[in-house]
């Protein structure tokens, strides 16, 4: 059990990150459209941080594991990249590799917890939605790398 509370409490940490990363592609310019799935993949990262937080404070042991609040995430290197990069193509490359690598954290737990548990049915419900955004995401690079690429061959 110790192996799994150390890896939810990572997944929490991962989508505090995509939290973070959300917010950075929503203040940049000409996201126009976008605007409100950007927003729904910020709301969805806050509340499946709450909902993290509710499993590991289920299996966690009050006397060794901190408070998820006292795992600190660190800004990263993503998030300075984020900041940084003007093409929304960049954007939706940066935030689906994000939302990649969130899933597999989700799989990797899948082993620790019965089929049958609340739990997980709730990672099932967020591994679902990430995915959708990772789908979405994409699509939207492709799209926006096809069409600079027909604009330069104009």
């Amino acid at each position: 059990m110790d192996e799994f509370v150390r890896k939810i409490s990572a997944l929490w940490v991962e989508q505090k990150k995509r939290e973070i990363l959300y917010l950075e592609a929503l203040k940049k310019d000409g996201m126009g459209s976008l605007r409100r799935m950007l927003s729904q993949g910020h709301f969805s990262a806050v509340l499946f941080q709450k909902e993290i937080r509710w499993i590991y404070d289920y299996f966690k042991c009050f006397l060794t594991d901190k408070e998820l609040g006292e795992i600190t995430s660190q800004s990263s290197a993503n998030q300075v990249f984020m900041q940084e990069i003007k093409e929304s193509d960049q954007v939706f490359g940066l935030l689906k590799k994000n939302e990649g690598t969130i899933i597999l954290s989700y799989k990797s737990l899948f082993k620790y917890i019965d089929r049958e548990s609340e739990a997980r049915r709730i990672l099932d419900d967020h591994l679902e939605r990430i995915s959708e955004f990772h789908d979405i995401l994409s699509k939207l690079e492709l799209s926006t790398v096809k069409t600079s690429n027909f604009k330069l061959a104009i």
